[in-house]
Formats: C-alpha cells, structure tokens, sequence
C-alpha cells in the first residue's frame, strides 16, 4: 500500500496491495478466482445454504415480471442469486453504490420488494423471500452471525450460521482462514461514499446499520475505514477547498442523523480485520 499525493487534486491516494497480504498473483486474479463479497457472494451463498444458487451474470439471473390483469408488464426484475431453501423461493440481492445514490433506483427497489413478496402480483405467482447485500459490508464474523444466523432464522425460521462454514467461506472468497486478514465493512478507496447519498440513500444506510446493532464491530467498524479515507484526503490539504466545503465532505455528508451515528470514537477491540488505508499497511 502507498500514499500518493495526487498532483491534480492534492489529495493522498492508495494503490491496492491486498492480493500480496492474501498471497495471490495480482489484483486481476483475486477479483476472478476469489473476489471478496462482491464478486465471491454466489460461492458463499452455496457453503452457508449447501446449495447451488442460480444468478451471477445477466443470463442465468432469474427474471421475474410484475402481472396486472394476467398480462406481463414492461421489463422483468433480475435476481442477483436465487435458490428454493426448505421450500421457500429465496433472493439474494447485492446492492451496489446506486442503491443509496438513485432516487429512481431506489423506487425501483421498492417496487421489485412489492411485486417479489406478493404472488398475484408476480408471473411465477410465488412469494420471494428478499435479503439485500450493502455494498460496503464484507464478511467478517459478525456479519455473517447476521446475515446467516439471524436474518435467516427471522426470514427462513432457521439459522444456517456455523463457524466451520464461516471458514470455508473467508477461504473461498479472501483466500486466508485468518478473521484478521479480512476486508473490513465499510468504504477504503471507493469513490461513492457517504458524501455521495440522496436523501433516502443516507435513510437506507442508517437502517441498515441500526438493523445490525446486535453486532458493534460493524457501526464502529464502517466508521472507522470513513475516518481513515478523510484522514488521508485532509493530509496534503489543511483549508477548505471552495468558501467553507471541507475536505471530509468528500468523505461524509453534513446529514444531520449521519453525523450523530458518525460522531464517536470507534473501539480497537472491534477493529481486528483488514483496513486498506491503515498506516500499517503503507509501504
């Protein structure tokens, strides 16, 4: 890892080194043979679930069409993964940086939620259980206790969660079997940050954080890779860049309810996993 100055901008930057901390030939096959839970979610799905999931390309994503009045409407809604699990008809969903960005993205995601949960209202005429993946969570214990131990028992009435499928996991899709070496949740290098959220954006991110409250490591986790990416925009730029817009505004909004999650210290306790701007890690 390196911090750059950006000769344009004078803002620090970083050139990813993570495929050498999990000894992988480079960044191009990590992404393809591995991926973190971005692109390695599909291979995480089937360990936890001991199921194959359908979905990772635009030609095997199940389609689904809104029906009024026994006619399919407009264009289908694609499923990012999808399996039948105990007999129900479960979705995965991996939501990128639009999903908090988009106001017609995010009707949309409304909509598709209303016409997969209602039979009447889908050509299959099955009821679809929704779980949505945020883009800056990765899978780091916590969360997988979460998203597999929790939310399923709450969705599924069963937990699929066991320590022994967690290892499987960060081995399939980090290529290390040690929780320290994971990516941490949260936004290192990422143009779309916080700062780049509508309205709803921001009201989606806080109830998803507030969703996971059970598990601390994540707030102060997320929080603490923020602080570390303003740290390094504010490095080589100590005033603001235009009247009073601060340089952390690239980073966070000035969201009134952002601001009151953001505002506090995060625990070192909770901080035992991988961060790409940690000085640690700089060369």
């Amino acid at each position: 890892m390196k911090l750059k100055r950006n000769l344009k901008t004078n803002v620090g930057e970083r050139y990813n080194s993570y495929h050498n901390i999990v000894n992988v030939k480079n960044q191009t096959v990590f992404r393809k043979k591995y991926g973190a839970l971005e692109h390695g979610l599909g291979k995480c799905l089937e360990i936890f679930f001991n199921t194959e999931f359908k979905g990772g390309s635009k030609k095997k994503e199940l389609r689904v069409y809104e029906k009024k009045n026994g006619k399919k409407l407009g264009q289908p809604f694609r499923c990012d993964w999808y399996a039948i699990i105990k007999g129900k008809h479960v979705v995965f969903e991996f939501n990128g940086n639009h999903h908090y960005q988009s106001s017609f993205k995010i009707l949309t995601d409304w909509r598709k939620n209303e016409v997969l949960s209602d039979p009447s209202r889908n050509d299959h005429g099955e009821k679809f259980i929704i779980f949505k993946i945020p883009y800056y969570m990765q899978l780091t214990k916590d969360y997988a206790k979460y998203l597999f131990g929790d939310l399923a028992k709450e969705k599924l009435g069963e937990s699929f969660y066991k320590d022994e499928k967690f290892k499987k996991a960060i081995k399939k899709i980090y290529n290390t079997e040690r929780e320290d070496l994971i990516y941490a949740p949260g936004l290192h290098t990422s143009k779309q940050t916080p700062a780049t959220f509508n309205e709803d954006g921001i009201e989606r991110f806080l109830k998803e954080m507030g969703d996971m409250e059970k598990y601390p490591s994540i707030k102060h986790q997320v929080v603490h890779s923020l602080r570390l990416y303003i740290e390094d925009v504010t490095y080589f730029n100590k005033k603001p860049w235009k009247d009073n817009k601060e340089w952390k505004n690239l980073i966070i909004p000035k969201n009134e309810s952002f601001l009151k999650f953001f505002n506090f210290e995060p625990d070192k306790k909770h901080l035992n996993c991988f961060f790409e701007r940690e000085k640690k890690h700089y060369k």
